[in-house]
């Protein structure tokens, strides 16, 4: 049988993308590999976000160049987000690639595999959870994003075909729905005229087998109490609040049209955490963003010592071409964004040390992921605050179990980010 190799980066937007492509190309008779050199044809999803991931991006496509001129490959296909945003330069500066395909363009791809278009998903991820996006694009232009350019305007998917989709998805063995968009809160104001997060999982929630649901992206700017009340009130849903903050100094979330202040994420993070004291909150943070005075910075870390979010993650500003930000003149230098950086990532692993900590001795409920690799532990799993390439494990050191179980075991000890613990 003929065999393709995907390989799909950035977000877990994209890795949806992703599965629709390797949908259509394996209803032209392909099979899947992880092994490049058994590929007759590669695809790359690409993602074109910050500088990081455009070079991560950029050094895959030609190490596939490269491995196609050396192996079985007779085809390179490149697309997604990067492909969008600089489909041209691309196309004239990297030869190798066969065919270059615009971000979703699926009847494009469908005819290069001679095929029919579709938009159903072959699962990339392990068969016990899966990734449901409820919109794509965005509205809310922050300064230093090219996303609504790159995919546009907020687009929701109805109600009605998400819940049809997560059914589906739960009849082939989904145990754990993954919630994304790139503004989750925001879900379904542009076809029925306000937000309507709350009715979706409502609905979704009433799906027999489906044991979590877990919530990405919640932009602070539209988190309102309805929506808190409803992750409270429904028991499938996971506890865990992704908000990505950015920053806390007001001048700066101004700059970065946020539209939303320090005193309001500081209520709502209260609210949270008043109404549901097991809830656990990650966020993200920019440093080193323009006009990201010494003094602003140190508010934003004193804010952290202070919240002592459970989950944190942090990038340095990225300057990108086609945004507000970009031409702002109080850049500040990259050596001190990357300092401050790595200065709130030791503060956060400190946090997470101390909050980890507190859990031993505590039970709590934990997804089988995989069989451990050879060593102490038999079972690797994520607890309901440990989305999947994001968060931490749970290293199971004892017990029975199957992969897409949910288990209960008991904390025996902790690491900076993990959780060691045995089955009960």
């Amino acid at each position: 049988m003929k065999k393709y190799a995907i390989i799909s980066l950035g977000c877990s937007k994209n890795l949806v993308d992703s599965e629709v492509f390797a949908n259509i190309i394996e209803q032209s008779g392909y099979s899947i590999t992880d092994v490049f050199e058994e590929a007759e044809v590669i695809i790359i999803n690409t993602c074109g976000f910050i500088l990081d991931a455009k070079e991560e991006s950029i050094e895959t496509i030609l190490s596939a160049a490269e491995h196609k001129k050396s192996g079985r490959c007779r085809k390179l296909i490149v697309t997604g987000c990067l492909a969008k945003r600089y489909f041209q330069n691309i196309k004239e500066t990297i030869p190798e690639i066969d065919e270059l395909v615009d971000l979703k363009d699926f009847d494009s791809f469908a005819r290069i595999c001679k095929t029919k278009p579709t938009s159903k998903r072959k699962l990339l991820t392990p068969p016990h959870f899966a990734y449901l996006r409820i919109s794509d694009g965005c509205n809310n232009h922050c300064s230093y994003c090219a996303i609504p350019s790159i995919r546009g305007e907020l687009k929701s998917v109805p109600v009605e075909k998400l819940v049809k989709e997560a059914e589906s998805l739960v009849q082939k063995g989904v145990k754990e729905l993954i919630i994304t968009a790139q503004d989750t809160a925001n879900y379904g104001v542009d076809i029925y005229g306000k937000p309507c997060l709350s009715q979706l999982l409502k609905e979704l929630h009433k799906i027999e087998n489906l044991e979590w649901i877990r919530i990405l992206y919640l932009h602070p700017a539209h988190i309102t109490s309805n929506i808190i009340d409803t992750i409270a009130n429904l028991p499938k849903i996971c506890k865990y609040f992704e908000i990505p903050i950015q920053h806390i100094n007001n001048a700066i979330l101004q700059s970065m049209n946020r539209k939303v202040t320090k005193e309001r994420i500081k209520e709502i993070i209260t609210e949270i955490r008043t109404k549901i004291p097991e809830a656990i909150i990650r966020t993200t943070l920019i440093t080193g963003y323009p006009g990201e005075s010494e003094e602003k910075y140190i508010e934003l870390r004193d804010f952290i010592k202070e919240m002592k979010f459970e989950r944190l993650g942090v990038f340095s500003y990225s300057p990108e071409e086609d945004t507000p930000a970009f031409d702002l003149v109080e850049q500040v230098p990259e050596k001190i964004a990357e300092k401050r950086k790595e200065e709130i990532m030791m503060l956060q692993q400190t946090i997470s040390e101390d909050f980890l900590a507190s859990l031993i001795g505590k039970k709590i409920k934990v997804l089988i992921d995989r069989i451990g690799e050879e060593g102490e532990f038999p079972f690797e799993g994520r607890s309901y605050f440990d989305a999947p390439e994001i968060d931490g494990t749970v290293f199971i050191e004892e017990g029975k179990a199957e992969i897409g179980k949910i288990v209960t075991v008991e904390i025996t000890d902790s690491w900076e980010y993990d959780l060691v613990g045995y089955i009960i």
